[in-house]
């Protein structure tokens, strides 16, 4: 009797427990200098939508050179997301924004920076002293499963690597399969997909953790969330069968 109330313990015990092992990132790392990664440059494509401000020493210039920018900065709206569509300029299916004054600028294929470089000869055209600044708006990634906040997270920097997509997403639950999140991404010959291990330190050098525009996350459930979540039920099981064993074994004695 005294063997079978050790063994009901220990299941308790395990049931309601995680290894710690299952709930760290990057758990394999001491005090070590991780290898440097460069973070790959995005080309942009049709349908992509880019803030583009050419600003001068002349305020009234500028307004005439940012119309669709100003007339969008009176509106009840701007201060929503979707304004940075409305404000944005969208890359038509040939490749080229149309701004005002300027016109037709080819931007498919180009980096954002190269982008900029390219609006800024058009602008040096018409202007003496223009300064173009442009940025990628739609720049967005979905994260899936078993994180806290799932959902469309838009980024507004130059690039993103899978942790930083999880910390949008609120980091992931206890339940997550943090050696196995899967990465898909779009490309022109298919959706590429990508397996990542956030316990294994040479995930940096894997093609898939700098993440890319409208690609998708998504984190798969471990094994034992069915058991977790029917803990409550099984540790309610085994309490009764402790109860019903020790009251047997009062009967006995």
């Amino acid at each position: 009797m005294k063997k079978i109330l050790f063994i009901v313990a220990i299941l308790s015990v395990t049931v309601a427990c995680n290894r710690k092992s299952q709930l760290v990132y990057l758990n394999d790392v001491t005090n070590e200098t991780l290898g440097s990664v460069k973070a790959p440059v995005y080309l942009i494509k049709p349908g992509d939508v880019l803030s583009i401000q050419i600003y001068t020493q002349d305020p009234n210039i500028s307004r005439l050179f940012n119309l669709a920018n100003t007339q969008t900065a009176t509106s009840s709206i701007y201060n929503s997301e979707i304004s940075t569509y409305i404000t944005g300029f969208s890359v038509s299916d040939s490749g080229d924004v149309n701004l005002p004054v300027i016109g037709k600028v080819r931007v498919a294929e180009h980096s954002v920076r190269d982008a900029q470089e390219s609006i800024q000869l058009a602008a040096d055209r018409y202007l003496k002293d223009a300064l173009v600044v442009v940025k990628l708006l739609s720049f967005r990634v979905t994260v899936l499963g078993e994180v806290k906040r799932p959902g469309t997270y838009t980024n507004y920097k130059d690039n993103l690597n899978i942790f930083e997509a999880i910390g949008l997403a609120g980091d992931l639950s206890d339940f997550g399969k943090r050696n196995n999140v899967l990465v898909l991404r779009n490309t022109p010959q298919g959706v590429k997909t990508f397996r990542m291990d956030l316990q294994d330190k040479n995930i940096i050098t894997s093609e898939g953790f700098f993440l890319l525009p409208n690609d998708t996350v998504i984190v798969e459930p471990r094994s034992g969330k069915v058991m977790a979540l029917n803990t409550p039920n099984i540790q309610l099981l085994l309490s009764t069968l402790t109860t019903v064993l020790l009251f047997l074994n009062f009967l006995k004695k």
